[in-house]
C-alpha cells in the first residue's frame, strides 16, 4: 500500500461503507464456516488497524494479528488486549512459527503476497491438522484499476484459479463463492468506463483508491445494500462479484 494513502485507511477501516458491509458479510460467514462452540486458535494475517480483529469473531475465539505495516501494528496492539505483532506471512513472528492454529484468516492480503502458492504453503504449516484457511480476495483480472495499484496488488483472482492454487498448496477447498453482488455490474461499469478515458498525469492530491467514493448520503444506503448479502451468503454461492471468499481445510494428517 502506497504510504500516501495508508494515512487514510484506519478512519476509513471504521467508517466506510466498504468496510462496515464487509464486516457483517465476514462475521456471518465466520460462523457458518467454523464451529466455535469449543475455543479456537485463530491467526489473522494483515490485520490493518485492527478494527476486524476486534468486530469478526465470537468472544471465546484465542487471537493473535500479524500485520506488516509499522503504523498500523501499533494502531492495532493500542486497541485492546489482543496481541498483534509486526511481520508478514514469508516472516511470521516467533509466536506465530511456534504456534499451530484451528483458524487463520486473511482477509484481502494474498493479492499483495508476489509468491502466493509459497504463502499459502507457509500457512499450512501452521494450521493443526483439519485447521481451517478464511480468505477472500478482490476478484477478476479485467477489473483491475486505479484502486489496485495504489494498493500495490499483483493480481486479482477468478474462483477457478483460487481454487487450483489452494489445492495446489495442500488444501481441501470447502466453500467458495464470490460476494458484493448487487453492486457488481454499477462497479464494473466504472472500471471499464475508467479504462477509455485517458489518463491525465496524477498529482500529488491524487490517491486513486476506490475509497475516495462515494461518502455522505450515499455511505449509509451502500453499506445497507451490500451488508444485505450476508443474509444470503451462509447458504447461497454468488456465481460473480467485486470480490471472492474461500473456506478451506488442511487436511487430517
Amino acid at each position: 500500500m502506497k504510504q500516501e494513502y495508508a494515512g487514510q485507511y484506519a478512519q476509513l477501516e471504521r467508517n466506510h461503507w466498504w468496510f462496515e458491509g464487509r464486516r457483517s458479510i465476514l462475521r456471518r460467514l465466520l460462523r457458518s464456516e467454523v464451529d466455535w462452540s469449543a475455543p479456537r486458535k485463530v491467526l489473522e494475517v494483515g490485520v490493518g488497524p485492527g478494527v476486524n480483529l476486534y468486530s469478526l469473531y465470537p468472544d471465546n475465539a484465542d487471537l493473535i494479528g500479524v500485520e506488516p505495516d509499522p503504523g498500523n501494528a501499533r494502531l492495532a496492539a493500542g486497541l485492546g488486549q489482543i496481541p498483534v505483532h509486526e511481520g508478514t506471512v514469508e516472516k511470521l513472528p516467533a509466536v506465530a512459527m511456534t504456534t499451530t492454529f484451528d483458524v487463520i484468516t486473511m482477509f484481502d492480503v494474498l493479492e499483495h503476497i508476489e509468491d502466493d502458492r509459497a504463502a499459502l504453503q507457509i500457512l499450512k504449516e501452521r494450521l493443526k491438522p483439519g485447521g481451517a484457511l478464511l480468505l477472500t480476495v478482490p476478484a477478476y483480472q479485467w477489473m483491475w484499476g486505479a484502486h489496485d495499484d495504489v494498493n500495490l496488488h499483483f493480481r486479482r483472482y477468478t474462483r477457478g484459479r483460487l481454487i487450483a492454487l489452494l489445492r495446489d498448496a495442500g488444501f481441501v477447498v470447502k466453500r467458495s463463492t464470490y460476494f458484493n453482488t448487487w453492486l457488481f455490474p454499477l462497479i464494473a461499469l466504472v472500471r471499464l468506463v475508467a479504462k477509455l478515458i485517458p489518463k491525465r498525469k496524477p498529482t500529488s492530491r491524487d490517491v486513486g483508491s476506490d475509497f475516495d467514493k462515494p461518502s455522505g448520503l450515499l455511505n449509509a444506503p451502500l453499506r445497507w445494500l451490500f451488508a444485505s448479502e450476508a443474509w444470503f451468503l451462509p447458504w447461497v454461492s454468488f456465481p460473480f462479484g467485486v470480490s471472492l471468499f474461500v473456506s478451506a481445510r488442511k487436511e487430517d494428517e
